[in-house]
């Protein structure tokens, strides 16, 4: 079979499409699982979570592979968070059709925020990286473990975001165990927790999620080891052959050497600043 630029670009989209299908599914699956207030619901293309709280790390607009998004659409959307006051989060892929969003996005209160960078990795070809002494990782679903998990995110947010404590008290009410799709990690270091990983699995992809580590043990080589564990998890438990992540440009490097390569870029926008002056 000849390989033509048609194929490439079939290739290309498919990757995408997968990245977004991890992103919407894995951010969507415990505000469905809580239920009440936390709805998650589609329109033109987007999948919108409203999570109840005032936090655009829990409020998110994900757009489709195609980037693609209708003025009236976007306006819809943006109304419904700016008028109630909650912050949220517009990612869409830069593509040919999200020319126009930018500018939508921004004329609803919408500014851009930062841009990640959608990775992918063949799981047979990941490097083993050195692992610290006593680093162990465990999947956890008490309600003690997910606050140490919850407590390890909150410290990357400055100023401190209340609402993650908040979400994952919910979490940690749903019972978890371990057939869930969605899997939260501590890894720890002579009993401390130190580092947490998240990985959403479906079909034969591992999406990475919530990668953090301790402030005072950075540099160490924590999160590689914990992203490299849960991988070697789900491959032998679960059979998935590739891994999938949004990186951000400082951390492309490290993702680089641990087999990831790049296949597109998302921006994220953010009416934050638009509602805290309402």
């Amino acid at each position: 079979m000849t390989y033509t630029a048609s194929s490439r670009r079939h290739d290309h989209h498919a990757s995408v499409a997968t990245l977004i299908d991890g992103m919407r599914s894995k951010n969507a699956y415990f505000p469905c699982r809580i239920g009440g207030a936390m709805r998650v619901s589609s329109l033109g293309g987007q999948l919108v979570i409203d999570s109840g709280l005032r936090s655009d790390t829990f409020n998110l607009v994900i757009g489709d592979a195609t980037g693609f998004a209708r003025a009236e659409t976007v306006e819809t959307i943006a109304r419904g968070f700016n008028e109630a006051r909650r912050p949220a989060a517009w990612w869409f892929v830069e593509s040919a059709g999200s020319a126009g969003i930018a500018g939508m996005l921004d004329a609803n209160g919408f500014r851009y925020d930062e841009t990640s960078v959608g990775m992918l990795a063949e799981l047979d070809t990941l490097p083993t990286p050195v692992y610290p002494e006593d680093f162990v990782l465990r999947a956890i679903s008490g309600r003690d473990d997910i606050a140490r998990f919850a407590g390890l995110i909150g410290a990357l947010f400055v100023p401190p975001d209340p609402c993650i404590e908040t979400f994952y008290a919910r979490v940690a009410a749903l019972g978890l165990d371990g057939s869930e799709p969605l899997k939260l990690y501590l890894g720890e270091v002579e009993g401390r927790a130190v580092c947490t990983a998240a990985l959403y699995t479906d079909d034969d992809v591992a999406h990475v999620f919530d990668v953090s580590t301790a402030s005072d043990q950075r540099r160490r080589g924590l999160a590689s080891a914990a992203m490299h564990a849960a991988l070697t998890l789900a491959r032998e438990r679960d059979g998935v052959r590739r891994a999938a992540l949004q990186a951000s440009p400082d951390g492309l490097g490290v993702y680089r050497r641990l087999g990831f390569g790049e296949v597109c870029r998302f921006h994220v926008h953010s009416n934050r600043e638009a509602v805290s002056s309402i």
